[in-house]
């Protein structure tokens, strides 16, 4: 099933069985459940004995889905987001390959007789993509001979949180399903359903994503963002010597992500006096943004957001941290 704030969605898609596409492509914000809700668009399409938009969840098809083991249901993503073997990484060879953080032509080309097959249950075959931008340019121009000539009954579900990285012929093919963030109100619902406290304050550090506000309510990525924001704090500028040997491969992600909310609250404490994702630091964002230079503010937020999009293989995550830290003080100390 999807989350509840986007069940109304899934209902106008498959209001019309009879008329899907081909190839559908959800996008919206990280966080919101959009996989979520394109799996449960793929059960419901697979089902035998769906419940109007919904999957019936009793029926055969419904049983192998469950189970991931469905003859006609593909899914796709790139190998770094595949499961993990249950053995400790630390016992894997030291000459084995690092994991790819893109989708290649390669898998791209496995599926071919899938695609082209008849299906075992003589209904929709679907294929799940995920995230639709991570794919090669050669898998792109792969898929896109798939998507100009589908066999009937075939389903393609492609998800993207950045869907101008894709390919436009691929984006023009494709029928747009775009998902909005929930409201408020019943994001704090579902939160404090799910045992989240302080609720509202990972709800606005997250951009009032449920999905993400509960990654970032986790005790340890708490004590992570208290670190990073007091030291964006400080008066004096952030020790950067002092905070970057914190920053490992694993954090850099999240420390990237802290950096460009808070330079982003300090853009909006400048221009309009109001904080979106750090309200609690308030005075702290004040202070900071009448010292601050806006256009260095606005050139850190653009290099923040290309370091977040190569944040699965920095050269170095310490001297990344580095240099980031440095750039923001001189950003916020610098105008008189």
């Amino acid at each position: 099933m999807p989350f509840p704030w986007h069940r109304a969605d899934q209902e106008r898609f498959l209001a019309q069985r009879a008329s899907l596409p081909h190839a559908v492509l959800v996008t919206g914000p990280a966080g919101i459940g959009k996989t979520q809700l394109a799996r449960s668009i793929a059960a419901a399409v697979l089902c035998e004995a769906p419940k109007g938009a919904f999957a019936c969840g009793t029926c055969p098809s419904c049983h192998w889905f469950s189970q991931g083991n469905h003859p006609d249901f593909r899914e796709m993503v790139p190998e770094a987001a595949e499961d993990e073997p249950e053995a400790e990484a630390a016992e894997a060879p030291r000459a084995e390959k690092a994991k790819s953080v893109v989708i290649k032509i390669d898998q791209v080309r496995a599926i071919a007789d899938f695609i082209s097959l008849s299906t075992h249950r003589a209904g929709h075959r679907v294929l799940l993509l995920h995230p639709a931008e991570s794919m090669q340019p050669a898998a792109a121009n792969a898929l896109l001979k798939t998507l100009e000539e589908p066999p009937p009954g075939t389903l393609i579900i492609l998800v993207s949180g950045q869907p101008a990285r894709m390919l436009a012929t691929i984006r023009s093919r494709c029928r747009l399903l775009p998902l909005k963030p929930p409201s408020r109100a019943d994001a704090a619902a579902w939160l404090r359903e799910q045992g989240v406290a302080d609720g509202e304050a990972v709800l606005a550090a997250a951009g009032g994503a449920p999905l993400l506000a509960q990654e970032l309510a986790q005790p340890e990525e708490a004590q992570l963002r208290q670190r990073v924001l007091q030291e964006l704090a400080r008066p004096s500028g952030a020790d950067a010597l002092g905070l970057a040997p914190a920053v490992d491969r694993p954090r850099v992600a999240r420390f990237l992500y802290w950096m460009q909310t808070w330079v982003q609250d300090l853009v909006r404490v400048k221009l309009a006096g109001s904080a979106r994702h750090h309200p609690a630091y308030g005075k702290a964002l004040a202070a900071r943004a009448r010292g601050a230079d806006l256009d260095a503010l606005l050139a850190l937020d653009r290099e923040l957001a290309g370091a977040r999009a190569l944040a699965d293989h920095p050269l170095n995550p310490r001297l990344l941290a580095e240099h980031l830290l440095m750039a923001y003080n001189r950003a916020t100390l610098t105008a008189s």
